[in-house]
């Protein structure tokens, strides 16, 4: 025993540790410093001198049995053929053949289930003047008898052990212990080891001052031990402070659990804590203590290395069984070797998952599994030491549990820190990124594209820098796609996109999300021009086709405003609004294209914006009122209908449009309002009509209307409100739509079409020719009228194409069952080229321009006074009715 060797830290493996943990690892190297200095003082190696002077020669003379613990080179020892309960017998005729001044003896009684093992104690000649102590190295051992004759023929009996209280022993130590007479009689003196869990032959003859030095020694160590977990406990609590997790907390556990178990294991309880319960609970004591340590070291293992599937619950369920048998050895001493064989088991699945891990570079995994490591060696040797009785293990066994746990506790905590850190750093980088990139597309953020566009401004005054170039992009039918699909698809629809976006070589410097549905990418300043404008082209061609997703072909529009990035802009906003402008003209010339910016669009911008102030202004206080403008018989210009065209009085009205109007009021929130006013005027221009008597049955008013306001209902629950509230049919009415908004983003025919027909609202289509709707979707929705466009009916005299495009409408307006009208008849060329392609209703200024409710009447008494007075006259004589 005395010639084991510990090694300790050196400087080299210190200096290895990063330094950013230093400051955090390094009270705790210190204190592992300190606590393996104290280890030789725990297992009684290397006495100091003072013990060795007052000892003498060396007198220990190991007493066990032979055939069992006996190794090469061993001292002899002795393990008497009879029984306890014999020599027991043998001492009590003793006692009671002993002179009458002997003091009766106190022999104890013994547990027939509980294994008993007996040896013959023999001391040494020349130490026969000297108090001797006959201990036992096995300070969890139940019950150490030792019987003993002096030389005057009485007998001593003394007993400690965990079994019995501590004051009984001899000499206050951690080893259970008991002095021989002086002198020693002529029987042999005899020593009887009793435990449920195993014997272990650990027996020492030591001189009293000698045992007496190693036990203060021993306590001295102990101290240190108690103290060094509760000083990682106060270290664990300060780290929990500023950092809370489950792996501080799980460490604390562990503590708590250890220092529990070693209390009581190493009989710490019963010497220092006055109310600690009696020997007669030790079992119960012992087996919480087990039970709750294993539970307690297998938290922080679970919780750092992070198992899963069946190796989580392989070691959930070794760790539920391994603690049930110590919960059970109270009852059972068999469950206590049951929940100690269970413990290898466990150790080969953690030591698997550490080497699984340890693949890593992990610096706190490889402290973890140091520490664990050392905990599984001396929980191994312990384990074996209790299964295999410890026959051929040396008694620092009895301590391998304890000294790993302190390994343990330091490494894990060393790895804690690291861990901690660690997780800190990552933390600090998935803010960092998280900062900087959108969370649906993973593309980056509006903050961070912000930074990026300010530093190219920035670098845009350096001359030895070109330009960079800006694409901003917009999908035009995302709004559709959200109505029409749900914003789940719509959410896959921006992934995707942003996926494609940032799968396309551009040669950018970042791309982006700025906005719901509008990306930024920023080009490289290394770049020639053409490389942005072949970036816009690129990027258009990609979304030709509609995306498959979900099963839903969807077809992506993506605008595109180009700005090249100049010195000349003082911040981000400015370079955004123009962009926006570039990306506004581009929606005005139809969508899906790239359009770079000028800067005379700026002045454009500034004009519209103050048109469109107005408008919102004419929205709000229903300054806006309705004129019409007659839709006849081509042959005689007899009226069948009248277009409602909104007009407020503003001198530069003209310059807006009726589906800008309704555009701003869209994108304003103010299309419901603007809905329920132009109801209103239209129902009540027809009921004055009516009263003035003016009004045909066959005759009706259509207004324009946007796609969206047909999909949400709100227009037609607000025109259902005024036909009645009018007393008016609901054959008055045509609800007109541009064939530009008959995108394949809405399905009309189960949308729009059944609440039309449920309240007998016919609709009217605009602009045909000018949009992209297919033949499908004007057949399905059943219009009443097609609209040919006026940029078609402006080109009829000089493009042939013109024409073939008119007649087609005509044709597909006779198969559907509806109205060809031609817009915008302004020359008698025109007209005479209607007539020839057999187009027999039209509207235009040739015709009459719109007006007022009140002059709208007087051309409706004209036109009635007109067909009675020339009711053969050709048109030539009747178009001047306007």
């Amino acid at each position: 025993m005395s010639n084991n060797k510990h090694n300790h830290p050196s400087a080299t493996e210190s200096d290895r540790i990063p330094t950013v943990h230093r400051s955090g690892t390094g009270l705790v190297l210190s204190l592992t410093f300190v606590m393996l200095m104290a280890l030789p003082a725990v297992i009684g190696i290397g006495a100091d001198p003072a013990c060795a002077a007052a000892s003498g020669p060396n007198p220990e003379r190991p007493l066990a049995d032979v055939a069992a613990a006996a190794g090469p080179g061993s001292p002899a020892a002795v393990r008497s053929p009879h029984s306890a309960h014999e020599w027991l017998g043998r001492f009590a005729a003793l006692a009671a053949a002993a002179p009458a001044q002997c003091a009766a003896p106190r022999f104890p009684t013994l547990d027939d289930q509980a294994p008993a093992r007996t040896f013959v104690l023999s001391a040494p000649p020349d130490q026969q003047a000297e108090p001797l102590i006959a201990t036992i190295k096995d300070p969890i051992v139940e019950r150490f008898i030792v019987l003993a004759e002096d030389a005057d023929g009485c007998i001593h009996s003394a007993e400690s052990g965990r079994s019995v209280p501590f004051d009984w022993r001899s000499v206050l130590s951690p080893f259970p212990n008991a002095q021989l007479p002086q002198p020693l009689g002529a029987t042999p003196s005899v020593a009887i080891v009793v435990d449920h869990k195993s014997v272990r032959p650990w027996i020492d003859i030591l001189p009293r001052d000698r045992f007496q030095c190693l036990s203060e020694r021993l306590w001295v160590a102990l101290g240190m031990f108690t103290g060094m977990l509760a000083t990682l406990f106060i270290v664990g609590l300060l780290v929990a402070r500023y950092h809370p997790s489950g792996i501080v907390w799980a460490y604390l556990a562990y503590i708590v659990a250890l220092q529990l178990y070693q209390v009581q294991a190493l009989g710490l309880g019963a010497a220092w804590i006055p109310f600690w319960p009696p020997p007669s609970a030790h079992h119960l004591l012992q087996a919480l203590a087990a039970g709750t340590a294993v539970i307690g070291m297998a938290l922080p293992v679970i919780t750092f290395l992070r198992p899963r599937g069946y190796t989580r619950a392989v070691l959930i369920i070794g760790v539920a069984l391994s603690a049930s048998g110590f919960y059970l050895s109270a009852l059972d001493a068999a469950a206590y070797r049951f929940g100690a064989a269970v413990l290898p088991v466990l150790a080969v699945v953690v030591i698997a998952l550490l080497i699984k891990r340890l693949r890593t570079p992990d610096l706190a995994m490889r402290w973890f599994a140091i520490g664990l490591v050392a905990a599984l060696t001396g929980g191994g040797m312990q384990a074996a030491a209790v299964a295999l009785q410890g026959a051929w293990l040396p008694p620092i066994s009895a301590f391998a549990f304890p000294i790993g746990n302190v390994v343990e506790s330091i490494c894990w905590l060393i790895a804690i820190l690291l861990r901690l850190k660690g997780d800190q750093v990552s933390l600090h980088r998935r803010l960092i990124f998280e900062a900087q990139h959108d969370a649906l597309t993973g593309l980056y953020s509006r903050a961070y594209m912000h930074e990026r566009l300010a530093q190219a401004i920035s670098d845009a005054s350096d001359p030895s820098r070109g330009p960079s170039g800006l694409l901003y992009i917009d999908i035009g039918s995302f709004k559709r796609i959200n109505d029409r699909f749900g914003q789940a698809i719509g959410d896959q629809v921006l992934r995707e996109f942003a996926a494609i976006l940032n799968g396309l070589e551009l040669n950018a410097d970042a791309i982006g999300r700025y906005g719901g549905d509008e990306f930024a990418v920023l080009m490289s300043w290394k770049a020639h021009w053409s490389h942005t404008e072949g970036a816009a082209v690129t990027l258009l061609g990609r979304f030709r086709e509609p995306l498959e997703i979900a099963n839903q072909r969807i077809l992506v529009r993506p605008d595109i405003g180009v700005v090249q990035i100049t010195a000349e802009y003082s911040d981000v906003d400015e370079l955004i609004q123009d962009a926006n402008r570039a990306l506004r003209l581009a929606k005005q010339l139809g969508g899906r294209r790239a359009t770079q910016f000028e800067p005379q669009m700026r002045e454009q911008a500034q004009t519209e914006q103050r048109a469109l102030c107005a408008v919102e202004e004419a929205i709000r206080a229903q300054h806006l009122t309705l004129h019409y403008q007659p839709v006849v018989q081509l042959e005689g210009f007899a009226p069948i209908g009248f277009e409602a065209l909104l007009r407020w009085p503003q001198s530069d009205s003209s310059a807006i449009s009726i589906q800008q109007v309704l555009a701003i009021a869209e994108a304003s929130g103010l299309l419901s309002l603007l809905s329920r006013h132009i109801v209103e005027l239209a129902l009540a221009q027809i009921g004055e009509w009516q009263r003035q008597g003016v009004w045909s049955p066959a005759y009706f008013v259509s207004i324009n209307v946007c796609e969206r306001q047909l999909v949400d209902g709100s227009l037609l629950d607000e025109l259902h409100t005024g036909l009645q509230h009018h007393g008016i049919d609901a054959s008055a009415i045509r609800l007109e739509v541009s064939e530009r908004s008959l995108g394949t983003d809405v399905d009309w025919s189960h949308n729009v079409l059944p609440r039309l027909l449920n309240q007998h609202i016919l609709l009217g289509i605009d602009n045909f020719g000018a949009g992209l709707a297919s033949l499908t979707t004007l057949t399905d929705l059943q219009p009443d009228y097609i609209k040919i466009d006026r940029s078609l009916i402006a080109s009829l005299a000089t493009f042939p194409r013109a024409q073939s495009l008119t007649r087609a409408g005509r044709t597909l307006a006779h198969d559907i069952g509806a109205l060809a009208i031609a817009e915008g008849v302004e020359t008698m060329d025109q007209l005479e080229t209607l007539h020839e392609l057999g187009i027999e209703y039209g509207q235009g200024q040739l015709i009459a321009a719109p007006m007022s409710g009140a002059d709208t009447a007087s051309w409706i008494q004209l036109a009635d006074r007109s067909q009675d007075t020339f009711p053969s006259d050709g048109p030539s004589e009747r178009h001047q009715l306007h």
